[in-house]
């Protein structure tokens, strides 16, 4: 087909102003600091460097901004492209949390983020432990332990199995470990008056003379996500990897391998806005609940005649890892801990001007936010970290803002155990809510670590 001359011409200008556009657009790929994961002792300086991508930094100019918390900003720079490649120092006004975005005239979102931590051993929560948080959760593990515990283990259905192996690869790898031996049914425990504990139980081939760790998995926030749900190549790949006896709970007592139709239905049903649910008082929080239920879980495990007897393992991200905090804090028999990005961490932080954990309370002071104050005061995981006996490997983003590292570390503080903190300058809560292989090696490390001082 032939153009007129008019349309090449037109085509070629649309073509030059293209170019020029991306030409003249700041390009920055990410930010890096002088201590890769970004922690700093008090009255230390940071240095932070643009990084361009393959073509440079474009002819644009950037602002550069650094925030405390996310809220206020206490320095804001605009650097010229031809300054783009030059260290930026920041010394800041006091020790906290600091973030720093790079944005472009014109963008939506920033170009790249990153943060960084001064002297982070000073972070408190913001309101301190209820004199009857003790005897509140004593009393509730002693109403559960009255109340029986039917038990229910079940085979997989031929349409959860499908549902659970539509991935080629958790097939061939289920497969695998069912050939050498390894099972997993369907679990299920009343629990009072709140929805069952349901999850995958697996377990590996035949009891070993030592006996067997337990491990429990907790699942993150939200209802109708895969990352909710309890899942069968999850529990089966720790008890493959660790020879152990595991369960894998979603937070809800919902039932395993169902059709997405069912998922959808309880978020926009029953479980529409849970974290709010019951907030007016500690004893209808919809939180107690899903606590009760993972005491549920560590009872089951440490009956079971293959448990070696030492240790129960509790790992989850977000909301799961907020879960494996609480789990230490009700059960001593807890001795490790995995909690990536965990929620509940001064979760009322945002009512006494701080950043506060998911899922927040708000920043009035009407009495029905003091109410809720007052209930989320016996869920917090500053709390149990500091009841918990076990070794704790924990996980902060410095650019989360869904659990910021304020909240974060105030629980790591409270914790009186052997505990390692992992930081992650640049990275938020969703890009740490998936592990990579360099986490997996660093966590399965630190179980093993423990394991072995036990045997």
């Amino acid at each position: 087909m032939k153009l007129s001359s008019a349309l090449r011409l037109s085509l070629l200008s649309a073509t030059v102003l293209v170019a020029s556009t991306v030409g003249a657009f700041a390009r920055v790929t990410s930010v890096t600091t002088d201590h890769p994961n970004g922690v700093y002792a008090s009255g230390a300086e940071a240095v932070f460097k643009l990084v361009p991508d393959a073509q440079g930094f474009g002819s644009a100019p950037l602002t550069v901004k650094i925030l405390r918390d996310n809220r206020s900003a206490v320095q804001t720079l605009t650097v010229t492209p031809d300054k783009a490649g030059e260290p930026i120092r920041f010394k800041p006004p006091a020790d906290g949390w600091y973030f720093l975005s790079v944005s472009a005239e014109g963008e939506k979102k920033p170009l790249a983020t990153t943060g960084v931590v001064f002297n982070p051993e000073s972070f408190k929560p913001s309101t301190p432990t209820p004199d009857e948080f003790g005897a509140f959760w004593a009393a509730q593990k002693a109403r559960l332990a009255a109340s029986p515990a039917e038990t229910k283990l079940e085979p997989l259905t031929p349409s959860q199995r499908a549902l659970e192996t539509q991935n080629a690869d958790h097939l061939k790898n289920i497969l695998n470990w069912e050939k050498q031996g390894s099972t997993a049914v369907n679990l299920e425990i009343t629990c009072l008056d709140v929805q069952p504990l349901r999850a995958y139980y697996a377990k590996p081939q035949e009891p070993v003379q030592k006996g067997h760790p337990a491990i429990l998995f907790f699942r993150a926030a939200g209802v109708e996500g895969g990352w909710c749900r309890s899942s069968l190549v999850n529990a089966m790949s720790y008890a493959n990897r660790f020879d152990a006896l595991v369960v894998d709970l979603n937070a809800h007592g919902m039932l395993n391998g169902q059709p997405q139709s069912y998922y959808d239905a309880l978020a926009k049903g029953e479980l529409a806005g849970y974290q709010s649910q019951g907030k007016e008082s500690r004893d209808t929080f919809y939180f107690l609940g899903m606590f009760l239920r993972l005491q549920r879980a560590i009872d089951f495990l440490t009956k079971q005649p293959e448990w070696d007897g030492k240790n129960v393992i509790c790992i989850g991200i977000s909301q799961g890892g907020a879960q494996a905090l609480a789990a230490a804090g009700l059960d001593s028999r807890v001795n490790v801990v995995i909690s990536t990005v965990p929620g509940m961490c001064d979760i009322a932080g945002r009512a006494f001007g701080n950043t506060g954990g998911w899922p927040h309370v708000g920043e009035g002071s009407d009495a029905q936010t003091k109410l809720q104050i007052e209930t989320v005061r016996y869920f917090d995981m500053v709390s149990f970290a500091a009841r918990s006996k076990a070794a704790t490997l924990m996980t902060v983003g410095l650019v989360d803002t869904t659990c910021p590292p304020p909240g974060v570390y105030a629980a790591f503080n409270a914790l009186k155990t052997e505990k390692r903190m992992t930081a992650v300058a640049d990275k938020g809560h969703h890009a740490l809510s998936t592990w990579n292989a360099e986490q997996r090696i660093e966590q399965d490390a630190f179980i093993r670590a423990q394991i072995d001082k036990t045997r």
